[in-house]
Order: structure tokens, then sequence, then C-alpha cells
């Protein structure tokens, strides 16, 4: 095992220890937790990029529970401002 050492501001150093002994760790352990955390997410080279693929996800699993449970969602059916004021007056 390798050892990374940082610098940080005095107040910084205070609040990640009442942090770690909040959450009964170490300061250490904490940040070895978020540096592993971290790599683990796709570089943010194409940020844009990786928002887009990200919504995207998002919006795949939606669509798959919905096919899942028997939602149906048609998005040809397209009703005029009548059509749609009409349905409600009528349901």
């Amino acid at each position: 095992m390798k050892t990374i050492s940082i610098s940080v501001e005095d107040e910084t150093h205070r609040l990640a220890r009442i942090r770690a002994a909040e959450t009964g760790t170490t300061v250490s352990a904490m940040m070895r937790d978020m540096l592993v955390e971290f790599l683990r997410q796709p570089a943010k080279a194409g940020q844009a990029d990786t928002e887009a693929l990200r919504r995207g996800r998002l919006m795949d699993e939606v669509l798959k529970r919905f096919k899942e449970e028997g939602v149906g969602v048609d998005t040809s059916l397209k009703l005029t401002r009548e059509e749609l004021y009409d349905s409600h007056a009528t349901g």
C-alpha cells in the first residue's frame, strides 16, 4: 500500500476530523474511500457528453420499468388543444 500526503488548511483538517469521528472512521480511511469512489467515475474530459449519457441511461431505465410494469407510453399520439380540453370535459 502506498501513502499519499496532502496539505489542507487547518479549518479543513479540523472539519475532516470531526466528520470522520461522527462516522466512526479516520480521516485517512474517509479520504481513501472518497478517492476510490472518485476514480470509479468516468473522466470528466467531456462533461457535457457524460451528463448527456447519464441522462440517457436514466431515461432508458425509466422506459424499461414502464415496459416491465405494462405502462404504455405512446409518443406518436398528438392531440390538438381542443381534443385535450374535450377529453377533460367528458372524463
